[in-house]
Parts: structure tokens; C-alpha cells; sequence
């Protein structure tokens, strides 16, 4: 009955050790900030809590031993000697893959809007030239017409004096 209490704590120690690999194989392909890696260390000492309790509530009715903690110990030991390496290579190496198949298939979608906009480059530019031409030109029209309103206003205001 020990040994069986004692290799469920193994399996448990395991457990949080994959589970550290997770957040680890996480943190290396996305890079969160600082406040993003706080929740996750949060999160991932519940989950740990979590699986501590439960490991120790199924296999040992609740009952906290010495040996299950040297269980769990050698359970992330062993998993980090022999599988850690393992599943975070092949993970990372399938988050590379499936950007790099992404980044393809987002080339590939654009690509007939990209040259769309190259071949509507030259005209727009010219267009929008000649847009902004014509508004100098409004402008500076309205400019003359302002002044010229404004020395009607003066010219009618010095007649109205002298009325």
C-alpha cells in the first residue's frame, strides 16, 4: 500500500514538472511581460497546490507523510532527467513549424492584395499630389477672398462713420 501511495507521488512530482514545461515552452514562444509572467507564476502554484492535494487525497485518504514529498521530489527529478528535454525540443521545434506554415499561408492570402496596392500605387500618388494642389489653391483663394472681406467690412465701417 505504500509503495502504491509512494509511485502516485512519483507520478504527481511528474506531473508538475510537465506541467512546468508547459508554462516554460509558453514563456519562450510567446514572451509575456512582467505582469503577464506574475499570473502565470500564480497560476501555476494553484495548479500545483491542486495537484498535491489531490495526488495526496486519492492515494493516501488525506494523510500527509514524509515519503510523499520525497515522492514528488523524485518525481520532478526523474522527469526532469529523462523527458524534460525531450518535450520541450519537439514542442518548440512544432511551434516553429506551425508559425513558419502561418507566416506562408498569410504571404500567400496577401499576396493578391499587395499587388493590387503596388499596381494602384503610382495613380493614388499622383491622385492624391494633385488633391493636395487643389486644396493649396482653395485655401490660398479663400485667403484672398477674406482679405477682401475684411476691407469691405473696414471700407463700409468708415462710411458709416462719416454718415
Amino acid at each position: 500500500n505504500q509503495a502504491y501511495i509512494f509511485l502516485c507521488t512519483v507520478a504527481g512530482g511528474m506531473a508538475i514538472a510537465f506541467l512546468y514545461d508547459i508554462f516554460r515552452i509558453f514563456r519562450k514562444a510567446l514572451r509575456p511581460g512582467n505582469v503577464a509572467t506574475y499570473f502565470q507564476d500564480l497560476l501555476y502554484w494553484l495548479l500545483v497546490a491542486l495537484i498535491m492535494f489531490l495526488t495526496v487525497y486519492y492515494s493516501n485518504d488525506g494523510e500527509l507523510r514524509g515519503y510523499l514529498f520525497i515522492g514528488a521530489f523524485a518525481g520532478v527529478v526523474l522527469y526532469a532527467l529523462l523527458l524534460s528535454r525531450i518535450v520541450m525540443g519537439s514542442a518548440l521545434f512544432i511551434i516553429r513549424i506551425i508559425a513558419k506554415i502561418l507566416k506562408a499561408i498569410v504571404y500567400i492570402v496577401s499576396y493578391p492584395f499587395r499587388l493590387v496596392a503596388g499596381v494602384l500605387k503610382a495613380p493614388a500618388r499622383k491622385l492624391s499630389r494633385a488633391a493636395v494642389k487643389a486644396l493649396r489653391k482653395a485655401g490660398s483663394k479663400s485667403r484672398v477672398r477674406l482679405a477682401k472681406l475684411k476691407f469691405l467690412r473696414k471700407g463700409l465701417s468708415n462710411i458709416r462713420r462719416k454718415v
